[in-house]
């Protein structure tokens, strides 16, 4: 027996269905385009804000304090950078876990992000 040929639209089809269902993975948040996992390198400030805005800013709000769907005001928060890492990563209550979702590299900026907003309220 020979090998199928396989039809260009079903390659096109095939990579259409992976599209899709990266885009209904990307996580909690809003937003219009997924967060690549395992991006490596630094993440600048205003790409951890994106990250978070995305991500975040459904329930936490843009500066931290909306705390819709019982999440916490994280401008008040006593939080270590590693605690606030790991709640990332691992999720709490409602909150999803993201790990998988972003790399190590954007959950660790998004969580120094975080401390913004505690620098804000003081």
């Amino acid at each position: 027996m020979g090998r199928m040929a396989l039809n260009p639209r079903s390659r096109i089809a095939g990579a259409a269905m992976l599209t899709a269902s990266a885009l209904l993975t990307t996580g909690c948040g809003g937003g219009d385009e997924p967060v690549k996992a395992g991006e490596a390198g630094l993440v600048s400030e205003a790409e951890a804000r994106r990250i978070y805005t995305m991500k975040c800013s459904l329930c936490h709000g843009s500066d931290g304090k909306l705390m819709a769907s019982q999440a916490p005001d994280l401008s008040t928060s006593v939080m270590t950078l590693a605690e606030r890492k790991a709640i990332i990563q691992y999720g709490k209550g409602v909150m999803p876990p993201q790990n998988g979702i972003l790399s190590g590299t954007e959950i660790e900026a998004v969580a120094q992000y975080i401390e913004t907003f505690r620098s804000a309220a003081d």
